[in-house]
């Protein structure tokens, strides 16, 4: 069953029941003439029928409502489709043409502030009127007067329907006139658009002609004004809530790829342990960091020893000792507060200053990072990572951190290692110094199976530094060096290091390197004194040899010259440091010699330069002065001058003997 349906209300009288009397040709029924007196009073003209003289009344307002519905949809398609917002206006303002019967339609809304109204949409408006309306032209919300003001902005300002009949009678707008004549037209009806209690902007219609725009028109327009502010309302609703899936969105993406990291640096961590526990080293931690950030890693001791490093190819090495010396990257270096953080290291240019000038610019060392290794509070070695494919992410510090975590691990283990075989080389050394019989037979034993046969001749030499370094430092130090140049036992026994190498091939040379490596570790503010005793030609004269080596050592080590001294060619004056003490050494050298320093040191002479050489080239004098560059008669003079000091006759063998030891205990004390 169908619905009954209800027929929309006539707008006129019905004509009164009752038989119809016959039309007369000529004559107007009494029905015509009550319905031309109704649109006659409510101002609205015949349809069909023509305009009385100069003012256009308004056409029949109903306007179908299927059209109207039609009309709404549309835009609430356009609005919910995301159409542009002067596409969506516009598409209002030509529906208010057509709906309304405006010749000209426009839709303003206000700026933030709100200040003006700017143009957002039209229908039928030239672009030369639009652009008198835009801009810095636009509406001004709030004018100094009434000679700047429009419709549109006094619609907005006071929330209200503002109608203009006849723009040339209109005299409370003072920029219409002008306006209107840019355009053509001569009224117009501006309707506010409001949506939630928010003033959006005005709806304006206009017309060609003078026209009055009736209740039923400005209801009309208002409703539109609604849906269009509806459609503006749920367009900025939808953006908004696009932002918020967009934003949703980019957080999940996040969130993804935070998982895949934290899932790689697991992955990262699990193999770092993976590799800690099967005892890889330090090669194979490197190489594993290596391959997994794409760049140069190297680990370097504290004094910077490079103690691993990768890869093989396309190595790029850390800043050279240069470069670490300048201002940005040794304040960098010296920063110890990160503890194990990774730091970026400045970037320096490296090449001759003025070689840009001359086509040669400087090259830009490549992206350096660092993570300090820090054992007990102290820096233990550094971890580098050199030109990486970009500055390594957080995660990727994270994995470098817990990599220098593990390479202190290693280097402590490494350390206690040397501690340990330290302890025991010196153990072994001081057995073998200090037993005799069946314990010192087992302590060549020992030796033997940890690679020196005493059997067979070896050398003994003594190492001091002054002034003293951490014993676990200096430990290694001295063991790295030894096994740098030759296989042999280091260890410490009484207050020096001592080392036991092979007689043969001669060590001299060996142990020279082998001073050299520990003074250039120790650097300059300490000095390094390295003394080669006499070689033993078996177990049992090892004593002997280091009590000469030692005596040697604490002869020359408070002078603090350091050096290397060969006691092998001080001659007979050897036996005398195995039997006397430092102290009375020194105490006899200083009794027979100070006069004669103290001359020099007085006079600025070479008394004891001279002395020095005429021992050594045998007591002859013709020999000295060649050797000196001098007269001999200056040797002659220089010679009694030194009798005349000591008191000494220097053609006794005896005193001979006497001022050579003195002289070796001299130079040994660091005397020159």
């Amino acid at each position: 069953m169908r619905p009954a349906t209800r027929s929309p209300p006539r707008t006129w009288p019905r004509r009164p029941p009752g038989p119809r009397s016959p039309r007369r040709r000529g004559r107007r029924s009494s029905w015509s003439r009550t319905v031309r007196r109704g649109r006659r009073r409510t101002g609205l003209s015949s349809p069909g029928r023509g305009q009385d003289s100069g003012r256009v009344e308004a056409p029949g307002v109903p306007v179908h409502l299927r059209s109207w519905l039609r009309a709404v949809g549309e835009i609430a398609r356009a609005a919910n489709g995301g159409e542009p917002v002067d596409a969506l206006l516009g598409r209002v303002a030509a529906r208010a043409c057509a709906l309304i019967g405006f010749d000209h339609c426009a839709v303003l809304l206000a700026d933030g502030e709100p200040q003006r109204l700017q143009m957002a949409g039209s229908s039928g408006l030239t672009a030369d009127y639009v652009a008198l309306i835009s801009g810095e032209n636009s509406p001004v919300v709030h004018p100094s007067g009434p000679a700047l003001d429009t419709p549109a902005a006094r619609a907005y300002r006071e929330q209200r329907t503002v109608v203009v009949a006849d723009v040339r009678e209109d005299d409370r707008h003072g920029r219409l006139r002008l306006l209107a004549e840019a355009q053509g037209y001569r009224a117009l009806v501006a309707v506010p658009l409001r949506a939630s209690g928010v003033q959006l902007g005005v709806l304006v219609g206009y017309s060609v002609a003078p026209r009055l725009f009736g209740a039923a028109e400005q209801e009309l327009a208002e409703l539109l004004a609604d849906q269009a502010a509806l459609a503006l309302e749920n367009r900025c609703l939808r953006a908004a809530e696009q932002s918020a899936i967009a934003e949703l969105s980019r957080a999940n993406e996040e969130l993804r790829r935070g998982r895949a990291v934290q899932d790689w640096a697991e992955r990262q961590h699990h193999a770092l342990m993976e590799l800690a526990l099967a005892g890889v080293g330090l090669s194979g931690l490197v190489a594993a960091l290596a391959r997994t950030l794409r760049a140069s890693v190297t680990v370097e001791d504290a004094d910077g020893g490079v103690l691993a490093r990768a890869p093989e190819r396309g190595y790029r090495p850390p800043p050279s000792p240069a470069a670490r010396r300048r201002l940005p990257v040794r304040a960098a270096l010296e920063d110890r507060t990160p503890g194990y953080a990774v730091i970026r290291v400045p970037e320096t240019c490296s090449g001759r200053p003025g070689a840009a000038a001359v086509g040669h610019p400087p090259t830009i060392d490549p992206r350096t990072w660092m993570a300090p290794v820090v054992l007990g509070g102290e820096l233990a070695g550094r971890l580098w990572v050199v030109d990486p494919r970009k500055s390594p992410a957080p995660v990727e510090r994270r994995v470098i951190e817990r990599f220098s975590l593990v390479i202190g691990l290693e280097l402590l283990t490494r350390r206690q290692l040397v501690e340990a075989e330290a302890q025991a080389s010196g153990d072994l050394i001081g057995t073998l110094l200090r037993a005799d019989g069946m314990e010192r037979q087992a302590a060549v034993e020992r030796a033997c199976a940890l690679g020196l046969d005493l059997r067979r001749p070896s050398a003994i030499a003594v190492v001091a530094v002054d002034p003293p370094q951490p014993l676990a430092r200096w430990h290694g130090l001295v063991r790295g060096a030894v096994e740098r140049e030759s296989p042999g036992l280091v260890g410490p026994y009484e207050d020096l290091e001592v080392l036991l190498v092979p007689a043969a091939p001669d060590p001299r040379t060996t142990l020279q390197r082998t001073h050299a490596h520990l003074q250039q570790a120790v650097g300059a503010a300490a000095t390094v004194t390295l003394v080669a005793g006499p070689v033993a030609e078996a177990p049992g004269q090892l004593a002997a040899a280091h009590r000469v080596a030692a005596g040697a050592a604490r002869l020359r080590l408070p002078a603090g010259s350091g050096g290397f001294v060969d006691v092998r060619d001080l001659g007979l004056s050897s036996l005398l440091l195995e039997a006397g003490t430092p102290e009375a050494l020194r105490g006899f050298a200083g009794r027979l010699l100070d006069p004669v320093t103290d001359d020099d040191a007085r006079r600025g002479g070479d008394l004891l330069k001279t002395l020095r050489a005429w021992l050594g080239s045998g007591c002859s004098a013709p020999e000295t002065a060649a050797q000196l560059v001098v007269h001999p008669n200056t040797v002659a003079y220089r010679l009694a001058k030194v009798e005349r000091l000591t008191g000494r006759n220097l053609r006794r063998p005896d005193v001979r003997m006497e001022l050579h030891l003195a002289v070796t205990v001299h130079e040994l004390s660091g005397g020159g």
